[in-house]
C-alpha cells in the first residue's frame, strides 16, 4: 500500500494497525553504459512492493536522489549529486513527519554506497538525532535507560527508524553487491528488464563491469537476478513480521 495513495482513514487505519513504513532510498546515477541510471532505486521500490505483497505495511514515497560524489560520473552521464547538509537536513524532517503521522517501526532501506555511505549516514544521523529529541521532549529524568519503566515509556511514546541496507545479511548468498556488476545486472533483469541493453557493452566498458572474468555485466542473467530477490524478499518479510 503506497502513502501517497492514501486517503486520510485509510492512513488512520494503517497507523492503528500498527503496520510499518517502509522507506525506499537511493540515487540517480550512471550504472554503465547498459542500464537505467536510476536502478538503485527501481530495484529497492521493486523488492518493497513485493515484501507489502506479503506482510502488511505501508511504502513511502522513494528518496531518488540521494548523494553520490560524482564518483562514476557526472550530469552529462545522468548522474546527480545533492549537497549533503541540504538532504540531510530534508531527511531529518521527513522522518519526523513520518514519526508525527503516527508510525510506530519506520524501516529505511538502502541501495547505494553500503551503510558507511552517505545516503546512509544521512538517514542514520537524522533518526538518531530525532531520537535523542524525543528523550528530551518527554522530560525522562536522570537516569533514565537505567530505569525499565523509564525506558518503556520512552520506547513507546515515539516511533522508531529503523536504518537498513537493501540485502540484509541472511540474503547472502545468493543475494550480493557490486557496482553496474554481474549482481546488480541480474537484479534488473529479473525485475525490469526493458531497462538492461546487455548488447550496449562492449570492451571498453567501464573496469566495474567486469571484475570477474565469469560473472560480470555479459554473463549477467534473469535466473540468478529472481533468485537475489527471492531471498532479499524473504529476509524482510521474515523480519518485519518477527518485530511487529
Amino acid at each position: 500500500m503506497h502513502l501517497k495513495h492514501l486517503r486520510p482513514y485509510q492512513l488512520q487505519e494503517l497507523v492503528a494497525s500498527g503496520h510499518p513504513l517502509l522507506v525506499p532510498a537511493g540515487c540517480i546515477e550512471t550504472h554503465g553504459p547498459h542500464m537505467a541510471i536510476g536502478h538503485d532505486t527501481l530495484i529497492v521500490e521493486e523488492i518493497c512492493d513485493r515484501v507489502a505483497a506479503r506482510t502488511p505495511c505501508a511504502i513511502a514515497p522513494s528518496f531518488d536522489y540521494g548523494p553520490t560524489g560524482y564518483a562514476l560520473g557526472g550530469p552529462a552521464d545522468g548522474t546527480i549529486d545533492p549537497d549533503y547538509d541540504a538532504f540531510a537536513h530534508l531527511v531529518k524532517s521527513i522522518l519526523h513527519n513520518f514519526i508525527a503521522m503516527g508510525f510506530r517501526k519506520t524501516y529505511v532501506i538502502i541501495t547505494h554506497q553500503g551503510m558507511d555511505g552517505a545516503l546512509a549516514l544521512a538517514f542514520k544521523k537524522g533518526a538518531a538525532e530525532l531520537h535523542f529529541e524525543t528523550v528530551l521532549s518527554q522530560g525522562h529524568p536522570h537516569g533514565w535507560w537505567g530505569d525499565r519503566s523509564e525506558l518503556d515509556r520512552m520506547e513507546d511514546g515515539g516511533g522508531r527508524i529503523d536504518v537498513q541496507p537493501m540485502i540484509l545479511p541472511e540474503a547472502s548468498p545468493p543475494a550480493g553487491g557490486d557496482h553496474a556488476g554481474y549482481n546488480e545486472t541480474s537484479f534488473l533483469l529479473a525485475t525490469r528488464p526493458e531497462l538492461v541493453e546487455q548488447d550496449r557493452l562492449s570492451a571498453d566498458a567501464p573496469w566495474y563491469c567486469r571484475q570477474d572474468e565469469e560473472k560480470n555485466s555479459w554473463t549477467a542473467n534473469a535466473e540468478h537476478g529472481q533468485a537475489m530477490v527471492d531471498a532479499v524478499v524473504e529476509t524482510w518479510v521474515a523480519k518485519i513480521d518477527r518485530e511487529r
